[in-house]
Protein backbone atom coordinates (compact mmCIF):
# COMPACT_ATOMS: atom_id res chain seq x y z
CA UNK A 1 0.00 0.00 0.00
CA UNK A 2 1.40 3.49 -1.13
CA UNK A 3 2.36 5.36 2.19
CA UNK A 4 2.12 8.35 0.45
CA UNK A 5 -1.76 7.68 -0.65
CA UNK A 6 -2.45 6.97 2.68
CA UNK A 7 -0.77 10.77 4.17
CA UNK A 8 -2.89 12.67 1.66
CA UNK A 9 -5.99 10.62 2.10
CA UNK A 10 -6.05 10.81 6.01
CA UNK A 11 -9.40 12.45 6.44
CA UNK A 12 -10.89 10.69 3.43
CA UNK A 13 -13.39 7.79 3.74
CA UNK A 14 -11.32 4.77 2.00
CA UNK A 15 -12.93 1.66 0.25
CA UNK A 16 -9.93 -0.94 -0.32
CA UNK A 17 -11.22 -2.89 -3.14
CA UNK A 18 -8.69 -5.98 -2.64
CA UNK A 19 -9.01 -7.70 -7.36
CA UNK A 20 -8.26 -11.18 -8.45
CA UNK A 21 -9.32 -12.82 -5.21
CA UNK A 22 -10.11 -15.94 -7.05
CA UNK A 23 -6.44 -16.31 -7.11
CA UNK A 24 -5.57 -16.16 -3.45
CA UNK A 25 -6.86 -18.72 -0.25
CA UNK A 26 -10.19 -18.06 1.79
CA UNK A 27 -8.34 -17.83 4.67
CA UNK A 28 -5.60 -15.77 3.71
CA UNK A 29 -7.84 -13.06 2.88
CA UNK A 30 -9.51 -12.88 5.79
CA UNK A 31 -5.96 -12.24 7.82
CA UNK A 32 -5.40 -9.06 5.75
CA UNK A 33 -9.84 -7.85 5.69
CA UNK A 34 -9.12 -7.92 9.64
CA UNK A 35 -5.74 -6.45 9.46
CA UNK A 36 -7.10 -3.29 7.57
CA UNK A 37 -10.74 -3.12 9.55
CA UNK A 38 -9.07 -3.45 12.48
CA UNK A 39 -6.03 -1.09 12.11
CA UNK A 40 -8.32 1.78 10.91
CA UNK A 41 -6.20 1.63 7.27
CA UNK A 42 -9.73 1.43 5.37
CA UNK A 43 -13.36 2.14 6.23
CA UNK A 44 -14.47 -0.73 3.93
CA UNK A 45 -12.94 -3.72 2.68
CA UNK A 46 -14.05 -5.75 -0.48
CA UNK A 47 -13.02 -8.86 -2.14
CA UNK A 48 -13.96 -9.09 -6.03
CA UNK A 49 -13.04 -10.36 -8.97
CA UNK A 50 -13.43 -8.11 -11.72
CA UNK A 51 -12.86 -10.73 -14.42
CA UNK A 52 -15.25 -12.87 -13.18
CA UNK A 53 -17.46 -10.20 -11.70
CA UNK A 54 -17.79 -11.54 -8.39
CA UNK A 55 -18.94 -9.12 -4.99
CA UNK A 56 -19.86 -6.20 -7.40
CA UNK A 57 -23.09 -6.29 -5.67
CA UNK A 58 -21.50 -5.52 -1.80
CA UNK A 59 -19.42 -2.62 -3.48
CA UNK A 60 -22.45 -1.47 -4.60
CA UNK A 61 -24.18 -1.45 -1.45
CA UNK A 62 -21.27 0.30 0.31
CA UNK A 63 -20.94 3.03 -2.53
CA UNK A 64 -24.72 3.76 -1.92
CA UNK A 65 -24.67 3.91 1.64
CA UNK A 66 -22.11 6.55 1.64
CA UNK A 67 -23.98 8.46 -0.82
CA UNK A 68 -27.34 8.06 1.21
CA UNK A 69 -24.90 9.84 4.57
CA UNK A 70 -23.78 12.52 1.91
CA UNK A 71 -26.85 13.12 0.93
CA UNK A 72 -28.60 13.45 4.30
CA UNK A 73 -25.57 15.69 5.25
CA UNK A 74 -26.35 18.38 2.60
CA UNK A 75 -29.88 18.46 3.31
CA UNK A 76 -29.28 19.54 6.75
CA UNK A 77 -26.95 22.12 5.73
CA UNK A 78 -29.60 23.00 2.88
CA UNK A 79 -27.17 21.90 0.24
CA UNK A 80 -28.79 21.11 -3.53
CA UNK A 81 -27.58 17.24 -4.45
CA UNK A 82 -24.54 15.90 -5.83
CA UNK A 83 -22.92 13.31 -7.00
CA UNK A 84 -20.11 11.32 -4.57
CA UNK A 85 -16.93 11.99 -6.00
CA UNK A 86 -14.33 9.11 -5.74
CA UNK A 87 -10.40 8.23 -6.81
CA UNK A 88 -9.65 5.17 -8.07
CA UNK A 89 -6.19 4.56 -6.70
CA UNK A 90 -3.37 1.76 -6.47
CA UNK A 91 -0.30 0.42 -7.74
CA UNK A 92 -0.11 -0.63 -11.92
CA UNK A 93 -1.41 -3.34 -13.58
CA UNK A 94 -4.02 -4.44 -10.87
CA UNK A 95 -6.96 -3.92 -13.07
CA UNK A 96 -8.50 -0.40 -12.13
CA UNK A 97 -9.61 0.56 -15.62
CA UNK A 98 -11.31 -3.20 -15.83
CA UNK A 99 -12.62 -2.16 -12.87
CA UNK A 100 -14.89 0.62 -13.60
CA UNK A 101 -15.78 -0.33 -17.01
CA UNK A 102 -17.29 -3.76 -14.84
CA UNK A 103 -18.65 -1.44 -11.95
CA UNK A 104 -20.63 1.08 -15.01
CA UNK A 105 -20.89 -2.11 -17.03
CA UNK A 106 -19.61 -0.12 -19.88
CA UNK A 107 -16.60 0.14 -21.50
CA UNK A 108 -15.64 3.73 -20.73
CA UNK A 109 -12.16 3.06 -19.85
CA UNK A 110 -9.25 2.36 -21.68
CA UNK A 111 -7.63 -0.68 -20.72
CA UNK A 112 -4.45 -2.56 -21.19
CA UNK A 113 -2.52 -5.61 -19.62
CA UNK A 114 0.55 -3.97 -18.57
CA UNK A 115 1.92 -2.04 -16.21
CA UNK A 116 1.17 1.91 -17.19
CA UNK A 117 -1.04 1.76 -19.67
CA UNK A 118 -3.08 4.16 -18.61
CA UNK A 119 -1.48 7.67 -19.11
CA UNK A 120 -4.09 10.16 -18.15
CA UNK A 121 -6.77 10.82 -15.09
CA UNK A 122 -10.40 11.00 -16.53
CA UNK A 123 -13.45 10.90 -14.83
CA UNK A 124 -16.21 8.65 -15.29
CA UNK A 125 -20.16 9.07 -14.47
CA UNK A 126 -21.36 5.47 -13.02
CA UNK A 127 -24.82 6.97 -12.26
CA UNK A 128 -26.56 10.01 -10.45
CA UNK A 129 -25.23 9.04 -7.45
CA UNK A 130 -21.26 8.23 -8.21
CA UNK A 131 -18.68 9.59 -10.51
CA UNK A 132 -15.02 7.75 -10.42
CA UNK A 133 -11.65 9.19 -10.86
CA UNK A 134 -9.76 7.00 -12.76
CA UNK A 135 -5.88 7.44 -12.38
CA UNK A 136 -2.78 5.89 -13.68
CA UNK A 137 -1.05 3.33 -11.53
CA UNK A 138 1.04 4.82 -8.80
CA UNK A 139 4.13 3.62 -7.10
CA UNK A 140 5.81 5.67 -4.75
CA UNK A 141 9.38 7.36 -5.45
CA UNK A 142 11.51 4.63 -3.41
CA UNK A 143 11.38 1.47 -1.84
CA UNK A 144 11.99 0.49 1.66
CA UNK A 145 13.89 -2.50 0.51
CA UNK A 146 14.33 -4.61 -2.20
CA UNK A 147 11.27 -6.84 -0.52
CA UNK A 148 8.71 -4.85 -2.17
CA UNK A 149 10.15 -4.28 -5.21
CA UNK A 150 11.04 -8.09 -5.97
CA UNK A 151 7.09 -8.87 -5.02
CA UNK A 152 6.12 -6.32 -7.05
CA UNK A 153 8.04 -7.38 -9.97
CA UNK A 154 6.52 -11.16 -9.29
CA UNK A 155 2.79 -9.82 -9.64
CA UNK A 156 3.74 -8.04 -12.94
CA UNK A 157 3.06 -4.53 -11.14
CA UNK A 158 6.94 -3.25 -12.31
CA UNK A 159 7.58 -4.23 -16.09
CA UNK A 160 9.45 -6.79 -16.68
CA UNK A 161 12.19 -4.85 -18.07
CA UNK A 162 12.69 -3.01 -14.87
CA UNK A 163 14.62 -6.07 -13.33
CA UNK A 164 16.01 -9.06 -14.77
CA UNK A 165 14.07 -11.57 -15.26
CA UNK A 166 16.35 -14.40 -13.65
CA UNK A 167 16.74 -12.55 -10.73
CA UNK A 168 12.73 -11.58 -10.15
CA UNK A 169 12.18 -15.79 -10.87
CA UNK A 170 14.44 -16.54 -8.25
CA UNK A 171 13.14 -14.46 -5.98
CA UNK A 172 9.61 -16.18 -6.31
CA UNK A 173 11.40 -19.52 -5.81
CA UNK A 174 13.11 -18.44 -2.58
CA UNK A 175 9.49 -17.28 -1.81
CA UNK A 176 7.70 -20.43 -2.87
CA UNK A 177 10.33 -22.44 -0.16
CA UNK A 178 9.70 -19.49 2.29
CA UNK A 179 6.34 -19.51 2.53
CA UNK A 180 6.43 -23.70 2.51
CA UNK A 181 4.45 -23.34 -1.28
CA UNK A 182 7.14 -25.30 -3.11
CA UNK A 183 4.74 -28.28 -4.09
CA UNK A 184 2.72 -25.81 -6.20
CA UNK A 185 5.80 -26.04 -8.67
CA UNK A 186 5.81 -29.62 -8.45
CA UNK A 187 2.25 -29.99 -9.09
CA UNK A 188 1.76 -27.06 -11.64
CA UNK A 189 4.14 -28.72 -14.12
CA UNK A 190 3.83 -32.32 -13.05
CA UNK A 191 6.92 -32.98 -11.56
CA UNK A 192 6.45 -35.64 -9.25
CA UNK A 193 7.79 -38.06 -11.67
CA UNK A 194 11.24 -36.26 -11.78
CA UNK A 195 11.75 -35.60 -8.19
CA UNK A 196 10.13 -34.81 -4.38
CA UNK A 197 9.26 -31.67 -2.20
CA UNK A 198 12.75 -32.52 -0.04
CA UNK A 199 14.67 -32.43 -2.85
CA UNK A 200 13.39 -29.50 -4.98
CA UNK A 201 13.24 -27.50 -1.53
CA UNK A 202 17.21 -28.35 -0.74
CA UNK A 203 17.94 -28.03 -4.57
CA UNK A 204 19.64 -24.44 -5.72
CA UNK A 205 17.24 -21.90 -7.86
CA UNK A 206 18.71 -21.73 -11.19
CA UNK A 207 18.66 -25.66 -11.28
CA UNK A 208 15.37 -25.68 -10.31
CA UNK A 209 14.77 -23.36 -13.17
CA UNK A 210 16.78 -25.50 -15.33
CA UNK A 211 14.32 -28.74 -14.48
CA UNK A 212 11.85 -26.76 -16.01
CA UNK A 213 13.39 -25.70 -18.76
CA UNK A 214 13.62 -29.42 -20.08
CA UNK A 215 10.21 -29.97 -18.85
CA UNK A 216 8.59 -27.16 -20.99
CA UNK A 217 10.47 -27.82 -23.79
CA UNK A 218 12.45 -24.46 -23.38
CA UNK A 219 16.40 -25.41 -23.74
CA UNK A 220 17.83 -26.63 -26.89
CA UNK A 221 21.11 -28.13 -27.37
CA UNK A 222 21.67 -28.20 -22.82
CA UNK A 223 22.15 -24.29 -23.65
CA UNK A 224 19.84 -22.36 -21.22
CA UNK A 225 18.06 -19.48 -21.83
CA UNK A 226 17.16 -18.58 -18.24
CA UNK A 227 14.63 -15.39 -19.37
CA UNK A 228 12.73 -17.18 -21.02
CA UNK A 229 11.70 -19.88 -18.61
CA UNK A 230 11.76 -16.80 -16.09
CA UNK A 231 9.09 -15.11 -18.16
CA UNK A 232 6.81 -18.17 -18.52
CA UNK A 233 6.47 -19.34 -14.78
CA UNK A 234 6.27 -15.51 -13.88
CA UNK A 235 3.12 -15.64 -16.57
CA UNK A 236 1.60 -19.03 -15.02
CA UNK A 237 2.04 -17.85 -11.51
CA UNK A 238 -0.10 -14.30 -12.30
CA UNK A 239 -2.64 -15.91 -13.91
CA UNK A 240 -3.72 -18.44 -11.05
CA UNK A 241 -1.69 -21.91 -12.55
CA UNK A 242 1.35 -21.89 -9.71
CA UNK A 243 -1.39 -22.22 -6.46
CA UNK A 244 -3.45 -19.95 -5.19
CA UNK A 245 -1.69 -17.53 -2.31
CA UNK A 246 -0.38 -14.34 -0.75
CA UNK A 247 2.88 -13.55 -1.36
CA UNK A 248 2.97 -11.63 2.16
CA UNK A 249 1.23 -11.49 5.29
CA UNK A 250 -0.12 -8.22 7.81
CA UNK A 251 2.01 -7.50 10.49
CA UNK A 252 1.45 -8.70 13.71
CA UNK A 253 2.08 -8.07 17.28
Amino acid sequence: KNPDISKLAKNKQKITVLNKVDLVDSKELKKWQDYFLENNISDYFVALSVEKGTNFNELRKITDKIYSDKLEKMKKKGLRKTEVRAMIVGIPNVGKSKFINKFVNKNKARVGNTPGFTKGKQWIKIDDKLELLDTPGVLWPKFEDDYVAYNLAITGSIKDNVLPLEEVAVKFLEKLKSLDKIEEIIRAYNLEECTTKEEIYNMENHKILEILEKRLGVSKNDEHNYEVISRRILKDYRIGKIGKFFLEFPETE
